[in-house]
């Protein structure tokens, strides 16, 4: 196959959809020949802040001289970017001569999306030499795919209520699910949590004989935001650790990279332009604060992009991002979980937020920066909506790539 035919058929396993046991990705990664078992793993679980994490832990190693390979889910521009050595996406023909050579085992087990992809980053670290590599879960974490990785490292950044039929209905529920990814005896990165979430922690430290550590006490960030002090000192905790360097070594990389910033595309991410664009993937109430807090000194309101998913609290996002973001250029994200721009246009109305709903994203960018003129304007809401938004102004010139 070439690239293109094997991320076709790669998407079209979606159809197969979730299945929540490790039994058959384990079987395929005996298959492949357990090349999980060629690096070093840190699993990076939680609801907000994985990806941030996940980004500034692997810069990290990669400014100590190690070879860090990292994964991250969902991608936002390009599925290769779900498989990163180097601070470099996984090459097309490496991809497609995985599914290629591949395929029939594959089909075999009967994998998920998911479940392919992330073997197919075990056996492409394991054959390019990289040391560590840092796995975002996906969903979850006792019943994740990456779990079998079998970190000698767990990040926890903290829980909201997600996913609830799949994972809980209740922030400990959350929380037990996604701690659980730990290996015992292992080590666990972890904040002090409000008290439901605590017992939860504490239980699997005292069951499973984990050393906790706690985030170290940053004054900057390598990502914009100040949120991402959080994600930063979770990141620096776990590099003092793992790596195997000197602390004021690992010290001075972290500081190099707050001087020199992360890019994180699509994170609080500003592009310069007439009108300059803010995309950010505010995908649920606590990461829409963090949206609203960062344009907290901006001449409001600021004419919005705005697409969300059926199945996130997005009714409350609306009610937070009232006031705030005017007038809404709504859009349906090209997701099966799609939430209408007509019924998105209807509650920006009924919160008094002036609101027309698009048939495309491209529709809706291309008016709304019409409104703007040389101001400021944001995209936000899901990834479907936000890399889309990316890709459409790089394309049409609008943004600096």
């Amino acid at each position: 196959m070439n690239y293109s035919t094997a991320e076709n058929w790669l998407f079209s396993r979606r159809r197969l959809g979730m299945k929540y046991n490790l039994e058959r990705m384990q079987a395929l990664m005996d298959a492949l020949g357990s090349p999980q078992e060629a690096f070093r793993t840190v699993h990076v679980v939680g609801t907000n802040g994985k990806g941030s994490t996940t980004a500034v832990l692997a810069a990290l190693g990669r400014g100590l001289g190690l070879r860090v390979g990292h994964t991250t889910s969902p991608h936002l521009l390009n599925y290769r970017e779900r498989i990163n050595l180097d601070d470099t996406w996984i090459p097309e023909e490496e991809a497609a001569r995985f599914v290629t050579d591949h395929r029939a085992l594959i089909q075999k087990y009967s994998a998920t999306f998911f479940e392919i992809t992330t073997a197919m980053a075990a056996w492409y670290f394991a054959g390019n030499g990289a040391e560590w590599v840092i796995a975002e879960a996906g969903l979850g974490g006792r019943l994740d795919a990456t779990r079998v990785f079998r970190g000698e490292a767990t990040v926890f950044t903290g829980v909201q209520v997600e996913h609830s039929r799949i994972l809980g209905a209740t922030r400990a529920l959350i929380a037990t699910e996604k701690v659980a990814v730990a290996e015992a005896g292992t080590l666990l990165v972890a904040a002090l949590q409000t008290p439901d979430v605590e017992s939860v922690v504490t239980g699997a430290v005292d069951r499973l004989g984990l050393r906790r550590v706690q985030p170290v006490q940053v004054d900057c960030a390598p990502l914009p935001g100040p949120h991402q002090k959080h994600n930063g000192g979770l990141a620096l905790a776990a590099a003092f650790e793992v790596f195997g360097r000197p602390s004021g070594q690992v010290r001075a990389v972290y500081e190099g990279l707050c001087a020199n910033g992360l890019k994180w595309p699509g994170r609080l991410d500003v592009r310069a332009g007439s009108p300059a664009i803010l995309f950010d993937v505010a995908h649920n109430p606590e990461s829409m604060e963090a949206l609203l807090g960062f344009v907290k000194g901006w001449q409001k309101p600021v004419p919005a992009v705005i697409g969300f998913l059926s199945d996130k609290p997005w009714q409350t996002m609306v009610e937070m991002a009232a006031g705030t973001v005017g007038p809404v250029f709504a859009v349906t994200p090209l997701s099966e979980r799609m939430l209408p721009a007509d019924e998105l246009a209807l509650a920006f109305r009924a919160a008094g937020t002036e609101c027309t709903p698009f048939g495309t994203i491209e529709e809706a960018l291309a008016a709304c920066r019409r409104f703007t003129g040389d101001g400021r304007m944001i995209v936000t809401g899901s990834f479907f909506v936000v890399g889309e938004a990316i890709l459409q102004a790089e394309r049409h010139g609008w943004v600096r790539p």
